[in-house]
């Protein structure tokens, strides 16, 4: 996921200043702490390192594991324990697949169960151009669980993990 600048629409309290700026990395960290996620069960890297500093500093916890298998567990037996989805957050590619196979695990097991990783842009991978770490994600992730699905825009990021929230809660 990459971070982007767009605009926050909260309306400014009886004044003409300019609305504040926000970024996806803070949506995505918004949407969760609305949905009342407190923990997440993360393998840092790069790609989502700041995203990770700027949830401790909201009041999120991380848990850090060396493995992605382990943190998506992790991730599956909170949401057993608690009824509410435990979230995994990887790097792109490797760490996607690494997260896979817990994932399919708390699927099969009806753990309440949230992995969420980065990519390389879209069109890059639909045109096979070699981007970094460059994979079908969405492809290979969604045979193995209820719902896989990309965002494409930072406004839709808070309306896709309360998609993903919903449909880790649900039935089979």
């Amino acid at each position: 996921m990459s971070a982007v600048t767009v605009l926050n629409n909260q309306a400014t309290a009886a004044t003409d200043a300019e609305p504040a700026l926000t970024d996806g990395f803070q949506l995505v960290i918004d949407a969760l702490k609305l949905n009342g996620i407190e923990n997440l069960y993360v393998v840092p890297g790069i790609p989502i390192s700041d995203l990770l500093r700027m949830a401790q500093g909201e009041g999120l916890r991380v848990i850090s594991f060396r493995h992605e298998q382990n943190a998506g567990n992790a991730a599956a037996i909170a949401g057993f324990l608690t009824k509410k989805p435990g979230v995994c957050m990887t790097v792109s590619a490797p760490g996607f697949l690494n997260g896979l196979t817990a994932l399919a695990n708390a699927t099969t097991n009806c753990f309440p169960m949230i992995l969420i990783s980065g990519s390389s842009e879209r069109e890059i991978v639909d045109l096979q151009q070699g981007d970094y770490e460059e994979m079908d994600q969405l492809a290979i992730a969604k045979p193995l669980c209820k719902a896989a699905f990309r965002v494409l825009h930072a406004q839709d990021i808070g309306i896709a993990v309360a998609r993903a929230i919903r449909a880790a809660v649900s039935g089979r």
